[in-house]
């Protein structure tokens, strides 16, 4: 009770940056989004909208991420209660919760909270399966479930499968498994599986959002292993491998108290505080081994595969705050941090920390009276007060700031007209109130990053946005988006271009038009000459009276990088000069 209310008084009331609007509007209309499409999540989570269709449609769905990773903490809690005792395994679940990343996918619409609970009841499945204790059968029982969750990865999220060499840890116990067991674990697992079936089925209902058109055996493989993107192997390292050890310490610091220095650099007062847990950390594997070593060896697992398996599988860039002055000048770092995918690690670390603390506990308790013994608990309020203000998401203006920027986005573009976007944030927001609120659906949005996948250009070939010839074979993005500008002018739609979007790729879009600021979006103009930049005074005062003072407001702490990057878009609209600084650094301008 302690996380769900700790994190419904934080969740976010609307929409947010990166993949959650795209994710709610795959929500309310049964779309598909971006690979591997999830097809069991956005079933649950339009159960969510369903159940919880009296509050707003974006916070509907965030509530499933809510209610999942408090439900992970009442099933982490359930398991410990047998290692530490009920105190202990409450205050257990409490600091696992509390870690900052796990905080932050309980309080959006995002897949991790979801895959936070599968992992944690494949764990309690396979800890159930290998008690001395359970009979033969329980334990086949036990350990089919966990070949049952296993499977649903694929159509969930295949960051559950972080959690398998744990709970295989877990359930090792007994006699080997027989012909038989194999054959029933290989029919929960295709049961399982067969989730997957899902993608095509909504996808033949031809949802607007559509992403990979999984209609086919071979596109359906493509979703799933995501072929859409440049997924990197296990060599060579995209960063040193040291490097990217370095960047989860460098995120581990901040999961205890990021409040007191909400900066990537390190700070004593917090970093003192990472130490302390990971000294707890350490009491509490001890301990568990102590208990039983079968669940310390597991959790040791547990820890390793959710820090070093996540980072030698997926093989990450630097973060965007991490390497500076180590990597070459022009490396590429990831487009945003990616602490995210280290859930379950930093959840299973918080969890070891309450059972250190459980372990000091009982070790004054022995020699002090029950008032004494009882302060190392105090510790737990540790990261739900040093963290409270940084992963709440009713923070002002980075609430409202989405849906505000997506809005006047969308209102910048004349009727009937083509908005060529840049990317996740000046796309994503944008469809769910086109696809969800009936905003200017008249509106028809290229984005630019997602012209070289073939079920896109398919896509915006149907709609009559790009030359039919080009759908077969990527020829580069010149050609693509002349194609859509040409498109475009020939049926007399109006072209608009997010000044998000690099000027080199705007450049591309006619060669013989400059380009005159509109406030959040750069319009072509005949009357400038080629490749120049200009302003239009009359629309940019247009634009400019539409945007609530309230949206330039100080971000608070910690914001969100996005939340920064729309304000300093919004602050297009008030350029008023071609020697304003803004229009290099802010509006891609020149």
């Amino acid at each position: 009770m302690v996380l769900l209310a700790t994190y419904l008084a934080t969740s976010a009331p609307d929409l947010t940056f990166w993949d959650a609007s795209e994710l709610a509007t795959a929500a309310h209309t049964l779309g598909i989004p971006h690979p591997p499409g999830t097809p069991l999540w956005v079933l649950l989570a339009k159960v969510s909208a369903m159940l919880f269709s009296s509050t707003a449609p974006p916070r509907a769905v965030t509530l499933l991420s809510v209610w999942a990773s408090a439900l992970a903490g009442g099933v982490g809690a359930w398991m410990s209660a047998r290692w530490i005792g009920s105190r202990g395994a409450v205050v257990a679940a409490v600091l696992a919760g509390a870690m900052l990343t796990v905080w932050n996918n309980a309080t959006e619409t995002e897949v991790y909270a979801v895959a936070l609970l599968a992992s944690l009841c494949m764990l309690a499945a396979g800890e159930w399966a290998g008690r001395a204790e359970v009979s033969a059968d329980q334990r086949r029982r036990g350990r089919a479930l966990l070949v049952f969750i296993a499977a649903l990865a694929v159509p969930l999220h295949l960051s559950v499968l972080v959690a398998l060499p744990a709970a295989v840890a877990f359930a090792w116990r007994g006699p080997r498994p027989s012909v038989r067991d194999g054959m029933a674990w290989g029919a929960v697992a295709a049961l399982g599986l067969s989730a997957v079936v899902i993608l095509p089925m909504l996808s033949l209902q031809n949802p607007r959002l559509d992403s990979g058109d999984p209609e086919t055996w071979r596109s359906l493989l493509g979703v799933l292993r995501r072929e859409q993107y440049s997924v990197a192997g296990l060599w060579p390292r995209q960063a040193p491998l040291w490097l990217q050890l370095g960047n989860v310490f460098q995120w581990a610091d901040w999961q205890v108290a990021f409040g007191l220095h909400p900066l990537a650099t390190a700070a004593w007062p917090r970093t003192a505080l990472s130490v302390l847990w990971g000294w707890l950390g350490l009491i509490g594997l001890r301990t568990l081994w102590h208990h039983e070593a079968r669940v310390g060896r597991a959790m040791a697992v547990l820890l390793l595969s959710g820090t070093l398996g996540v980072v030698c599988w997926l093989n990450l860039r630097a973060g965007p705050t991490f390497g500076v002055g180590v990597l070459p000048d022009g490396a590429v770092h990831e487009a945003r941090e990616r602490d995210y995918f280290f859930v379950l690690g930093f959840w299973a670390w918080g969890l070891l920390a309450g059972a250190g603390i459980s372990s000091l506990a009982a070790a004054l308790r022995r020699r002090w009276p029950a008032p004494v013994a009882v302060l190392p608990f105090a510790l737990a309020l540790v990261p739900l007060l040093a963290n409270r203000e940084v992963a709440d998401r009713r923070r002002e203006p980075v609430a409202s700031l989405p849906r505000t920027y997506a809005r006047l986005l969308l209102e910048s573009v004349p009727p009937n007209g083509v908005l060529i976007a840049a990317g996740d944030n000046d796309t994503f927001p944008l469809w769910y109130l086109q696809q969800v609120e009936e905003v200017r659906p008249d509106v028809s949005i290229v984005t630019v990053p997602l012209l070289g996948a073939r079920w896109y250009r398919a896509a915006l070939a149907a709609d009559g946005l790009l030359a039919a010839d080009l759908v077969p074979s990527w020829l580069g993005l010149g050609r693509a988006v002349r194609s859509v500008m040409a498109e475009a002018e020939a049926d007399g739609r109006a072209v608009r271009v997010s000044a998000s979007l690099p000027r080199a790729d705007r450049l591309q879009l006619d060669a013989g038009a400059g380009w005159a600021l509109e406030g959040l979006v750069f319009s072509p103009s005949r009357e400038l000459p080629a490749g120049s930049t200009g302003l239009d005074r009359a629309a940019r005062r247009r634009n400019a009276g539409q945007v609530p003072p309230s949206a330039f407001t100080a971000l608070p702490r910690a914001s969100d990088p996005a939340a920064e990057t729309a304000q300093t878009l919004l602050r297009c609209t008030r350029v008023t000069t071609l020697a304003d600084p803004l229009l290099v650094s802010g509006c891609n301008g020149i």
